[in-house]
């Protein structure tokens, strides 16, 4: 254990030396004073600190120090986000042409890698909680049927766990794609928590995956951009992975960046399981407080082949007169609590290791001052994500070819989309390019912008429609 890159780069700064070298501030002689201490530790390729495109020395060890304790074959850093390993991943796997079966609460950044790289996808719905009208992932049947209605399927990605914490079991589905000899991608930017604690739901490695990516910063003390990129031990397309990131990453990443990777695997594999379980504690105290002294409810979820993050607070407004967006919004303005997203009926909050109690108490005072302001039902029938997939009228590749304009949302019905729109967070597009707009989809982006929702990919009222179909 320990930290061989944060070390070096102290050993660097503590031996005084004169850059003549990258950065220009010289270790933070430019920056001003919040930003000094960081440029202390801000440094370039010199001899000593390795190079992360072609590791042999601090960079090399600290990789093999999370691999081991993330429990990979192998393991990449990444400063450019998980959005760079996801890359990395489906360039590696699906040829121009090819096919990736993938759910359709995936990332946005799915569908980029596959427009840059000429893929095309083959979409699975997942299967919904009708309590919640959440996601609660695909299954391993309709993983199979796709492959079986699908020629040149070259991949299979998941999202696993959702924004909501939730995180079905991957084994039957493993099961199927090592049948069809068809490698296993999961998106596990959510989880890089998981192997900390034993309640936490097993990993993507754990379960079988052949390559996944993790997002240290969303839920590790780790600084913005940082992840990981995995493999399982004895995967043979490694060296196109590494191939594949060492094209998409910076060739000038922040050592600070991985300095703080190298600080958060070796804090959690030491003291980890002791946070979550003190978290835990925390939680449980808070749940109690909600249910004595507020109107608002916590999610949870409890379907067979199914595992949640207790870590995640999803909360219910059902009981009160308030939209998740408007609780959210209250949250922020009136009590300076600022939660990571809000749909039309929950507010989601990242809870972590470095929540207190005194934290946890101040929710709970402005959820009661809310439950007491806002008793009562909201009447309006909320209209949900909607539950078929829109009709594919032209692939992909061809559709981001064509030339189109901007149309008026509500003069868009049956029109092909010309542009991912996208409900910000989760960042799961609602349409693709290529695809038929439907009254459904309609619906639902008048009911979330009315809410004050952002949505990219709609400008000023207008979606970007395809002239020729």
């Amino acid at each position: 254990m320990g930290t061989p890159l944060l070390d070096m780069l102290k050993a660097y700064g503590e031996g005084q030396p004169l850059p003549f070298h990258m950065p220009g501030h010289v270790l933070g002689r430019g920056l001003n004073q919040e930003l000094n201490r960081a440029g202390s530790l801000d440094i370039t390729e010199i001899p000593g600190s390795d190079c992360l495109h072609a590791p042999s020395g601090v960079i090399k060890e600290a990789q093999e120090l999370a691999a081991k304790c993330f429990g990979a074959g192998s393991t990449l850093f990444l400063v450019n986000g998980s959005t760079s390993g996801i890359h990395a991943m489906i360039k590696a796997v699906v040829k121009p042409g090819g096919k990736l079966i993938m759910g359709r609460d995936s990332h946005r950044s799915v569908l980029n890698a596959l427009a840059l790289f000429g893929g095309e996808p083959v979409f699975v719905m997942p299967d919904m909680d009708e309590e919640t009208g959440l996601t609660l992932g695909v299954t391993a049947e309709a993983i199979e049927r796709a492959i079986l209605n699908n020629d040149n399927v070259q991949g299979v990605l998941l999202t696993r766990p959702n924004y909501y914490g939730i995180a079905p079991a991957l084994k039957p589905i493993v099961e199927v794609t090592r049948r069809h000899g068809i490698p296993l991608l999961v998106d596990e930017a959510h989880g890089a928590h998981f192997v900390f604690h034993p309640r936490l739901p097993d990993t993507a490695l754990a379960q079988g995956a052949d390559i996944c990516v993790q997002s240290l910063h969303k839920t590790l003390p780790a600084l913005t951009q940082t992840a990981l990129l995995h493999c399982r031990e004895g995967y043979g397309k490694w060296p196109e992975v590494v191939s594949a990131a060492s094209m998409l990453q910076t060739t000038s990443p922040s050592y600070i960046l991985m300095a703080s990777i190298d600080r958060a695997r070796d804090l959690l594999e030491n003291e980890g399981e002791a946070l979550y379980e003190r978290l835990a504690e925390n939680i449980k105290v808070f749940e109690k407080a909600l249910q004595t002294r507020t109107l608002v409810n916590r999610a949870t979820w409890h379907h067979k082949n199914m595992d949640w993050d207790f870590s995640r607070l999803v909360l219910s407004f059902e009981q009160t007169r308030l939209s998740g967006f408007e609780a959210e919004a209250l949250l922020r303005t009136r009590f300076g609590i600022v939660a990571e997203m809000a749909d039309l009926k929950h507010v989601v909050l990242i809870a972590t290791p470095f929540h207190d109690h005194e934290d946890f108490e101040r929710l709970v005072k402005a959820l009661e001052e809310l439950s007491r302001e806002y008793k009562g039902r909201n009447s309006k029938k909320l209209v949900k994500w909607p539950d078929s997939l829109p009709e594919r009228v032209i692939p992909l590749a061809r559709a981001l070819s064509l030339k189109g304009r901007e149309m008026p949302i509500n003069n868009t019905l049956n029109r092909i989309c010309g542009s991912l729109i996208v409900p910000y967070p989760p960042g799961i597009p609602l349409l693709n390019p290529g695809e038929r707009i439907t009254e459904d989809c309609l619906a639902y982006l008048e009911e979330v912008l009315s809410q004050g929702c952002q949505v990219h990919g709609i400008d000023e009222g207008r979606i970007y429609v395809l002239d020729n179909e």
